[in-house]
């Protein structure tokens, strides 16, 4: 995890197995999961920008994929069997990330010959 902050790529593949009237419900709790299995965290709070992402196609349609940012609110320190510190997030938050646009070169282009 850079920093708190960890960007990554979730597969919603799994939740159209489910009938699709529970889809989108399923979806967020999907999200859930992962990041409780991934970050070993039972505090997660999901942004209201991704709950409407996974809402805005309906119930029985929510996306297939979802970009995520994940940030860490609160660390706690861990002591191992070993001896070894160790940080684990004790407060996730899962919201979109920010999209920079990039202008298309051959559109410049174009207008320049005009």
């Amino acid at each position: 995890m850079k920093g708190n902050e960890l960007e990554e790529v979730i597969n919603l593949r799994k939740v159209y197995s489910s009938r699709k009237t529970s889809r989108a419900a399923r979806a967020i709790r999907y999200i859930k999961d992962y990041i409780r299995r991934r970050f070993h965290t039972e505090e997660i709070k999901i942004d209201d920008s991704v709950n409407k992402l996974i809402w805005s196609r309906g119930i029985e349609k929510p996306p297939r994929k979802l970009r995520v940012k994940i940030i860490a609110e609160e660390m706690k320190e861990i002591k191992t069997k070993s001896g070894e510190v160790r940080k684990h997030p004790t407060k996730v938050k899962v919201e979109l990330p920010k999209v920079e646009k990039v202008e298309n070169k051959n559109k410049k282009e174009k207008g320049k010959e005009e």
